[in-house]
């Protein structure tokens, strides 16, 4: 019940969604006085939502996990990488993968593995759609890490979860039957979604020690046209941030 009330929520708290909502109620209602206001929200609503400089000073409050690989100290024994990054929704030729932005995630872990900085990665990520044909992701990017020349031996698959909690859950479920000490972790996920996803595995009892990807801060911009000028991208991080913000009050009151 948790997992479907989470996706409703999610719908709902999307910007285009409230601003669609807003221009609907302008356009049925039939009282002069709450469709104009109606309207005049929906449009503010719009102009708030696709500003880029107030979301980028939002993210860049938000995002964690900043860290140069070089200065990570030691080597860790597992490199905890969350999925949620691959496109299975794009029309793909047959053999080949699909990422989007937050594919930042699998390329930075990949990277890590190779300089040594984690001995071992565990995926974690299984499908998180309501409906429709379910996509074990951890189980088809094991395959695909290992055509990238790593040992099947160096992968552990989490193919069952279908959110952060579960992640956590789950990834500690998976270490806790390996035998040996506790291991020594990295958590491999987008620096907007470091915070909530720390906080899961913190309160699953598998703390972690963090490496952020795929960041939404953008750098300064000489071009003030860059930070007035409405951008699609703005709606977007809006999107995310707003899952994140609700999501992380959520997990931290249960």
């Amino acid at each position: 019940m948790f997992f479907i009330l989470s996706k409703i929520l999610a719908f709902i708290l999307k910007p285009l969604t409230l601003i669609l909502l807003g221009a609907a109620y302008a356009f049925w209602t039939k009282n002069t006085r709450r469709r104009k206001r109606a309207a005049i929200a929906a449009f503010a609503a719009l102009i708030f939502f696709s500003n880029p400089i107030i979301i980028n000073l939002l993210a860049a409050r938000w995002e964690s996990g900043q860290k140069n690989p070089d200065t990570l100290e030691g080597s860790y024994d597992i490199g905890i990488l969350l999925g949620g990054y691959t496109e299975f929704s794009a029309e793909t030729p047959e053999g080949a993968l699909n990422f989007h932005r937050a594919g930042n995630r699998l390329f930075a872990a990949l990277d890590l593995y190779r300089r040594g900085k984690v001995q071992k990665l565990l995926l974690s990520g299984g499908d998180g759609k309501l409906l429709g044909p379910k996509n074990a992701e951890a189980e088809i990017i094991g395959q695909y890490l290992q055509k990238q020349g790593i040992p099947a031996e160096d992968l552990l698959i989490e193919p069952n979860s279908r959110n952060t909690r579960e992640n956590a859950l789950f990834s500690k479920a998976l270490l806790d039957s390996l035998p040996g000490e506790q291991k020594r972790c990295l958590l491999i996920t987008s620096a907007w979604h470091m915070r909530r996803a720390e906080l899961c595995f913190q309160r699953a009892g598998l703390p972690c020690d963090t490496f952020g990807t795929d960041y939404f801060t953008e750098k300064n911009n000489p071009n003030p046209l860059k930070w007035i000028e409405p951008d699609w991208k703005a709606l977007m991080k809006w999107e995310y941030l707003l899952k994140e913000w609700v999501g992380y009050v959520v997990y931290s009151q249960t």
